[in-house]
């Protein structure tokens, strides 16, 4: 029998975006204040590319294929978990698989409501006690007395994000390393590199897979046999073609009409209306974007050229780590909801989760897990700590809670973060350091409003 399953932080600065047109002339620069290859120094950042480039839905994709695994019913905003559960014999697990129930809906539900997300916290004023959501959350936190609490009130999910390195042992520390996690909103998600908080997902094959293993069983298993290509496939096909604005989608194709003019005018689908909002995008201009880079999108642009027939192009270096820049802005140090990074031994005891990170110059750095590391702990990188994806900023106003822990209520308390020691004095934030007038901040919250 097989049926089937599931899958299941924000700004600053300029930057120089290069994108060639449909015309075959040569890139021009979008915009250019503070370089984002001034940003985040090392061999982590070799290959990147700030070019206008996105990866294709493979051939004989079916995207309304993909939707019924996703687990969303055509109306696009309710549940049909007919075609989405996955279960049956895996030769690879050595026995069958049962599913919890879950799908990609339970975690990425209404394309309106939620915009492909969870809804805001505490997530039991809108979501039943006999959803998967809750029933099946030992996937996730598989016993972590604080799971229950940080799933509902807080609305982010335990990942340990080597979980399914069977090369490592069951107590390795990259084994047991873990992060607390919003659910990402899925839209415009075919305009953005690097997927999952912390950007290790390197093609959405690797995060509809990964999901499917992680949040559909409390073991550690692997059953690859059950997730086929062409399961991968469709789903692609689905998720990347929703987005906020239907105009978006012509980033995706050069030959698009559109598509010159969407690279070389990053705010044309913005609709600014009032002198405030004007003002607003000028500031966003010159202090948000050396993140926020993609035009008329607002994620970040760097990426790297995609392979093909498995082959590396010889620019690209073999050891490159991601296929997107990530950014430390100091989130994951102020752990605002003091939330607990220590390995659960059970009976209410706890251990500390140390890790052999590796530094730039060969040395090795056991560093003691205190708060999220981010991509370091996929990359065993001491330059990776902290690191995260920049989120697309469209429909943002709609979208809070803010940041990869849910830590910022609403975009006021998101612009004074950015324009705060705490900010300035991180790892990126250093490098490109924001103070804001009164009247500056309150007009970019109001461009932020019509995004």
């Amino acid at each position: 029998m097989r049926t089937r399953m599931h899958k299941s932080s924000w700004f600053f600065g300029t930057t120089v975006i290069l994108a060639a047109c449909s015309s075959g002339k040569s890139a021009e620069p979008i915009a250019t204040t503070r370089q984002a290859v001034m940003s985040n120094k090392g061999s982590y950042n070799l290959h990147l590319e700030d070019t206008v480039r996105f990866n294709p839905i493979q051939p004989g994709a079916d995207p309304e294929r993909g939707r019924a695994l996703f687990g969303l019913a055509s109306d696009l905003e309710t549940s049909d978990p007919t075609d989405a559960l996955f279960q049956g014999f895996s030769q690879a697990f050595g026995g069958t698989v049962v599913s919890n129930g879950r799908s990609c809906f339970t975690c990425h539900r209404g394309v309106v409501s939620t915009q492909l997300g969870l809804p805001p916290p505490p997530l039991s004023a809108s979501v039943p006690s006999t959803d998967p959501l809750f029933t099946g959350q030992n996937a996730d936190a598989q016993g972590d007395p604080d799971g229950p609490r940080n799933l509902d009130t807080l609305g982010v999910i335990k990942y340990r994000p080597s979980r399914f390195n069977l090369a490592r042992s069951e107590d390795d520390p990259f084994r047991q390393v873990f992060g607390w996690r919003k659910s990402i909103r899925l839209m415009n998600l075919g305009l953005t590199h690097g997927f999952l908080n912390d950007g290790r997902g390197r093609v959405m094959f690797e995060v509809d897979r990964g999901a499917v293993f992680s949040h559909t069983q409390e073991s550690d298993n692997r059953f690859d046999d059950l997730f086929h290509v062409q399961d991968g496939n469709d789903l692609e096909a689905f998720q990347f073609g929703n987005f906020t604005d239907p105009r978006l989608a012509a980033l995706r194709n050069p030959s698009d009409p559109l598509y010159a003019t969407l690279v070389s005018q990053p705010f044309y689908t913005v609709n600014v209306t009032t002198t405030a909002q004007q003002h607003g995008r000028d500031v966003f201009r010159n202090k948000c974007m050396t993140c926020h880079s993609t035009p008329n999108v607002f994620n970040n642009l760097s990426n790297v050229e995609p392979l093909g027939n498995n082959a590396r192009p010889v620019t690209n270096p073999a050891f490159a780590p991601a296929v997107a820049r990530l950014f430390n802005v100091g989130i994951s140090e102020r752990n605002k909801h003091g939330l607990r990074f220590t390995r659960d031994l059970g009976n209410g005891t706890f251990a500390p989760i140390v890790l052999p990170l590796a530094n730039e110059d060969g040395t090795t750095n056991n560093h003691t897990v205190k708060f999220d590391i981010g991509l370091a702990g996929m990359t065993g990188r001491t330059e990776d700590i902290g690191r995260f994806k920049v989120p697309q900023l469209r429909n943002v106003s709609q979208n809070a809670p803010y940041f990869h822990d849910n830590s910022a209520a609403t975009l006021d308390e998101v612009v004074d973060y950015f324009n705060s020691t705490q900010y300035n004095n991180s790892k990126d934030g250093r490098l490109f350091p924001i103070s804001l007038t009164k009247s500056e901040r309150s007009d970019l919250i109001e461009f932020l409003k019509i995004l």
